[in-house]
């Protein structure tokens, strides 16, 4: 499951420039340990544990780690510690209402992804992480989103010339690279694949040949691997079809046998038009603008708070 992208916008975006480039795994701190107060609450080396191990599940990924990253994961909670109370001292979300978003959310969008409760259970076990406390860290981002979505309401959509002078000027990004049509057959033998290239070019069905003789899962197929750039490509594939021409057919020696290639056609590489992504870039310009008066309004809500932010 890719946990990046199972909605939580609201933790990526609303916290997005604090979280960036925080590290992870254990500070010099004891976990009980206070490192900031907010208003006098206080900010625990547990708290900041929880936050980046939540944080790092719903990337799927380990963050980096060093000395000035773990400075940078205390300030990130303490920015979320000062975002909560602002929410909950305007009334604009109650815990319990932040508790039943966490709820509703980790079912619809998390659980159903990891085989249920018990699956995400057992997942977040892998991770450290309870259930009970991956639960309270959803809620204190839904109560984040909830600040995030009223200081945010205003941003208007860009233009659509700056939609066209973003296109312009990030047209790689909207560029599919060449791409080639692959059916493949694998095999342990050299023999067995020159037997088969040479019944291949002699007109034999390559469909047929793949499903009766490739050990590769794709056999079944008829050996189709559909259109591949060639970065998705083994070396041996890429080099030996930068030789061949489209009908051709191929052999080479690669690390799961020996495998016979046959190249159905070929697609140039081409740019997607502005029309295709307009409503792409109109949602990732309106982000990015979210972000900025998020990021702007945190800063000055955070300098009229009480915070204390001890020397490690």
């Amino acid at each position: 499951m890719k946990r990046q992208q199972v909605g939580l916008a609201l933790s990526i975006s609303a916290l997005g420039v604090l979280i960036a480039g925080c590290g992870t795994h254990t500070a010099s701190a004891s976990g009980s340990a206070t490192v900031a107060t907010v208003n006098g609450q206080k900010v625990t080396q547990n708290d900041v544990n929880l936050f980046v191990k939540g944080l790092e599940f719903m990337q799927g990924q380990t963050l980096p780690t060093s000395s000035k990253e773990k400075a940078l994961e205390v300030k990130a909670v303490v920015a979320q510690t000062a975002v909560n109370q602002w929410a909950i001292k305007h009334h604009l979300i109650t815990e319990k209402k932040a508790k039943s978003e966490a709820n509703q959310f980790i079912s619809s969008n998390i659980e159903a992804q990891v085989g249920g409760k018990s699956g995400l259970t057992q997942l977040l076990k892998s991770k450290n992480l309870t259930f009970a406390q991956f639960q309270s860290y959803i809620a204190d981002q839904m109560v984040a989103q909830s600040v995030f979505t009223k200081v945010t309401k205003n941003v208007k959509a860009p233009t659509t010339a700056q939609e066209q002078s973003y296109y312009q000027k990030n047209k790689s990004s909207f560029t599919t690279p060449p791409q080639d049509e692959v059916s493949d057959i694998v095999v342990k033998t050299n023999a067995l694949a020159q037997k088969l290239l040479k019944e291949a070019k002699g007109g034999s069905s390559f469909a047929t040949l793949a499903k009766h003789y490739s050990i590769a899962s794709t056999g079944k197929s008829g050996g189709s691997l559909g259109y591949l750039p060639a970065t998705s490509m083994s070396s041996g594939m890429a080099k030996t079809l930068s030789g061949m021409k489209v009908g051709q057919y191929a052999t080479y020696h690669g690390s799961q046998g020996y495998h016979v290639i046959w190249l159905q056609a070929t697609k140039p590489s081409a740019v997607a038009p502005f029309s295709k992504v307009q409503s792409e870039i109109q949602s990732l310009l309106q982000q990015q603008s979210a972000d900025t008066v998020y990021q702007n309004w945190t800063k000055k809500m955070e300098k009229s708070q009480h915070i204390t932010i001890k020397k490690s």
